[in-house]
């Protein structure tokens, strides 16, 4: 249980560190999508622990995905 914890906290951490990225970058369509996706993944997976994992890590993914290569 304490990895699933770290790992939520890390990966947190690198999301939200992403979407300051593209908040300074002016990339505000990505954030918007990085966002609702986060908004709409926490919403289907995050009433247990392991979904909220499967959240953050879903949503992480977007974020690279889209600073990469949009």
């Amino acid at each position: 249980m304490l990895a699933i914890a770290l790992l939520i906290g890390l990966v947190t951490a690198f999301n939200l560190l992403i979407l300051l990225v593209k908040f300074k970058a002016g990339r505000y369509g990505d954030l918007a999508i990085d966002v609702l996706s986060l908004v709409i993944l926490t919403a289907v997976f995050g009433s247990t622990v392991l979904g909220a994992l499967i959240a953050m890590v879903s949503s992480f993914t977007i974020s690279i995905y889209l600073l990469i290569f949009a």
